[in-house]
């Protein structure tokens, strides 16, 4: 049984862009530079409620409801981008249409579960404000995920846990993390404010080949394969399912390109992918009662209304900070949650 890494790499002194490639960019290994952005205006300057009133204005930013996005450099007065960094997003070795900057804001206990990023994605987090809990779990000792996902099983952590190399530590106030493709990753708010801010992109080409790194591929091909499928029922099956899950990023391929890898899958790996995903679909359901059992709360943002009530046993709507209607799904209408929704009245 694998034990969790003792100490995850960690400098003080921020890496040049040669370091940084030749260390962990190129050989895909997570890094933590400890105080990076201590000195970074973002600290004193950005606060929950002033940096959501901001990035709401912009209209280069949306609100994908977990973080917000942009795709073009947001608030880049208040930052000092490390060369590194600086030299990756502006080099040819990165897909353009890849690179994003998000903004996290999270209260105390926030929790993201276990998952990795799709399209390959690297990922530089900066703790601008608070303090994050995070577990690292490498792409070579997978988890269990649901079928033709990249999110883990929703059951104890510490069986989760079991047999795998990871690192667990604190990102704290001024720190800088460095998460490579396909390592899952989960992250815990500590602080009543939590504010992050990441960059992701993806290579156009790599050298690396993990056991999950190969999953995903194979997985990508099969949805992809459904995706432009002939047959349109084969299309539209597709599509509802995907329109159906909360839109935090998607689970299949999003990119024009796939990244160039040794790794090549034949036709006859993307057949047993395939069934080896549908393999994948007794233990996901045996892990409905327990999440039933415990309870669990979905934060639906603009999403269909009749999907929302089918699978909920309660409902809450929220304005503003304050809750405009409460109920049991077939209580309500849907003119009632519209109205509660919108703020149209207050409904009771």
């Amino acid at each position: 049984m694998l034990d969790a890494a003792p100490t995850l790499a960690t400098v003080s002194e921020c890496p040049d862009p040669a370091e940084f490639a030749e260390k962990y960019g190129d050989p895909e290994r997570p890094l933590l530079i400890k105080g990076l952005a201590k000195d970074w205006p973002a600290r004193e300057k950005w606060s929950a409620g002033w940096l959501r009133k901001t990035l709401r204005k912009n209209k280069k930013v949306r609100d994908r409801g977990v973080f917000f996005l942009s795709k073009e450099p947001v608030l880049k007065w208040h930052i000092k981008m490390p060369a590194f960094l600086e030299e990756i997003l502006n080099s040819g070795r990165v897909m353009p249409e890849s690179v994003a900057w998000r903004f996290w804001i999270n209260t105390k206990a926030n929790k993201t579960n276990f998952h990795y990023d799709t399209n390959c994605e690297n990922v530089i987090t900066v703790q601008i404000r608070g303090r994050k809990e995070w577990i690292l779990v490498s792409p070579d000792t997978p988890m269990p995920c649901y079928p033709f996902t990249n999110f883990t099983v929703l059951k104890d952590e510490e069986k989760l846990l079991a047999g795998r190399e990871y690192y667990k530590f604190d990102l704290e106030e001024g720190d800088l993390l460095y998460v490579p493709p396909h390592w899952y990753h989960r992250a815990i708010g500590k602080e009543d404010e939590n504010i992050n801010i990441n960059w992701t992109f993806t290579k156009w080409e790599t050298s690396v080949v993990t056991r999950e790194g190969r999953r995903d591929l194979e997985r990508c091909n099969v949805l992809d394969t459904f995706k432009h499928s002939k047959s349109s029922l084969t299309r539209n099956i597709y599509n509802r399912i995907i329109r159906a899950l909360p839109n935090v990023g998607g689970i299949s391929w999003g990119l024009k390109s796939y990244v160039a890898s040794p790794y090549k899958p034949t036709r006859w790996a993307l057949i047993r992918r395939f069934f080896a995903e549908l393999g994948r679909i007794p233990a996901a359901i045996a892990t409905i009662p327990a999440i039933r059992a415990e309870g669990t709360a979905l934060l639906v943002v603009e999403q269909d209304v009749g999907q929302a009530m089918a699978v909920a046993d309660r409902v809450h709507c929220f304005m503003e900070g304050r809750i405009t209607l409460s109920g049991r799904p077939g209580e309500l209408g849907r003119d009632q949650v519209a109205a509660a929704y919108f703020g149209m009245e207050e409904a009771g």
